[in-house]
């Protein structure tokens, strides 16, 4: 018997797709972190082999989402690392958020929503 290639995500691959961006965007913050180091110096490596290892991590849970979703559809929805992009510069590094930022990212949110209906629609 010939598997589906149909592929209709339930809440709980959702759930794994947003986990899997929450992951990846980790990898922001310690290379953020790493970058305030000095090069080679023991913070610095500490830092790079923590990034390295939060990327395997991301690129093992990426390949399970893959399988549950339609690549357009999941590599669309990578945009949320923006949004988690944002929450984590405003709480770990204080910087400001402003008026254009907010905008972008309303704007990146709406195509995913946009490009999720029409595909829902579609199927």
């Amino acid at each position: 018997m010939a598997e589906s290639t149909e592929k209709k995500p339930g809440w709980g691959n959702i759930l794994l797709l947003q986990a899997v961006f929450f992951i990846y965007s980790i990898s922001s913050v310690v290379s953020k972190l790493a970058s305030n180091q000095e090069t080679f110096s023991p913070a610095f490596i500490l830092l790079y082999g923590v990034d390295v290892l939060v990327l395997g991590v991301y690129a093992l849970l990426w390949q399970q989402v893959i399988k549950r979703f339609e690549l357009s559809i999941a590599y669309a929805n990578k945009a949320v690392t923006l949004l988690w992009a944002l929450v984590w510069g405003i709480f770990l590094f204080h910087e400001t958020i402003t008026p254009w930022k907010i905008a972008g990212i309303l704007l990146v949110m709406l195509g995913i929503f946009i490009l999720n209906s029409r595909e829902e629609e579609q199927g």
